[in-house]
């Protein structure tokens, strides 16, 4: 019911997938059947309740009484790093500094690796445009190097 859209698009790029009934979820999950089971039970009485230890209050669906005919959707969720906000100290020509602010000879550093150009939060976007910019300033100032 709740989240059809999401459902049909994670399942459509393989992030999700149905499992009919608990015996199929506990074998994706990895999980004993019991331990999903009490589980459900738990958070079907908090919904009865009207809230949980966790201060939810709000509970759209409930689970049918059979959970051996419920439709389940599970899949893997791992960790992806969207945005650095922090990073080694630069001045304005990408010169990273040391605890001290003073610049350490030959250490140059652009992008996500670089914290501090937008402050506390940044502008959707900018990090392109942050690496190009500090990447430029940067390679006018290095010495070209020939390899004999």
């Amino acid at each position: 019911k709740e989240g059809g859209e999401h459902i049909g698009f994670y399942s459509w790029k393989q992030l999700m997938n149905p499992y009919q009934g608990i015996s199929d979820l506990a074998k994706y999950v990895g999980v004993p059947k019991d331990t999903i089971e009490t589980t459900i039970e738990e958070y079907c009485q908090n919904a009865l309740s009207g809230s949980d230890p966790f201060g939810k209050t709000t509970f759209p669906n409930l689970f049918s009484g059979d959970l051996d005919e419920e439709i389940f959707y599970a899949g893997r969720v791992t960790p992806v790093l969207h945005y650095c906000m922090g990073g080694l100290t630069t001045d304005k020509e990408g010169r990273v500094l040391n605890a001290q602010k003073e610049v350490i000879g030959g250490l140059y550093a652009a992008g996500e690796v670089a914290g501090g150009v937008h402050g506390d939060n940044r502008l959707a976007g900018n990090s392109l445009l942050e690496c190009v910019v500090f990447g430029m300033i940067i390679g006018r100032k290095l010495p070209i190097l020939r390899m004999s």
